[in-house]
């Protein structure tokens, strides 16, 4: 049994389920059993590793709830173009935005994205996320959103992060259906959603409906078919 002592504390921060509040608790200890926290008390007594929190604050690991880590490569130039006041719609007709990260997930292997995304999944851990719903949508036919999705479910595995998987397949009109849109949104209703239901990783399905990629029309009904 692994046991571990977290002393010298500077403040826990963490939530009350009982009284449904923040609470901030000070000159306490905490005892962890195997992974799980036993008791956050003064006094705890016997056999355990001790470490030194250096009177640092110890709170839940943050839970972030919207990212989209398998991709290649990044895009970091578009938040200053988003900070200047471009829209998405205008990003992407200058040839930036989702599409221009599709080719290389497409032709990215399964083992290079692992490891790119093992690495945001280490970053994450470092600044204090522990859980994250990490969606697909860089792929945009069914072979890479798969292929996007297993990527999730390998990472999982075998990282210390939690990572809950969503579908988003309806991310962009990907270039091949630029001309004819309802012909992708028929895929991704009619081949996609079985097939990822079939593979079993996903646990839900996500639309951006914006202008310039899905509407409210066609959102609904990608939605009501993952139901």
């Amino acid at each position: 049994m692994s046991r571990i002592k977290l002393t010298n504390i500077g403040n826990i921060t963490t939530y009350n389920s009982q009284t449904k509040t923040i609470e901030n608790i000070k000159d306490k200890d905490i005892l962890i059993n195997d992974g799980f926290i036993d008791r956050i008390d003064l006094d705890i007594n016997g056999d355990y590793e001790l470490f030194d929190c250096q009177n640092k604050l110890i709170t839940p690991g943050f839970i972030d709830p919207h990212t989209h880590p398998v991709f290649y490569h990044g895009r970091e130039e578009e938040f200053g173009l988003r900070m200047q006041g471009a829209t998405y719609q205008e990003i992407a007709e200058k040839g930036g935005g989702i599409n221009s990260s599709i080719n290389d997930v497409r032709n990215a292997t399964t083992e290079e994205l692992v490891d790119v995304v093992a690495k945001r999944m280490d970053r994450f851990l470092q600044l204090g996320t522990t859980t994250v719903e990490a969606k697909s949508g860089y792929g945009l036919d069914i072979k890479s959103e798969l292929k996007s999705l297993q990527v999730l479910d390998i990472v999982n595995r075998n990282h210390a992060i939690d990572i809950i998987p969503t579908f988003l397949g309806a991310h962009a009109i990907p270039p091949e259906y630029k001309n004819n849109p309802d012909d992708y949104i028929d895929l991704i209703c009619e081949k996609m959603i079985p097939a990822v239901a079939k593979q079993g990783i996903a646990k839900y399905c996500d639309v951006f409906c914006e202008n310039g990629y899905f509407s409210v029309t066609q959102a609904r009904r990608i939605l009501e078919t993952a139901k």
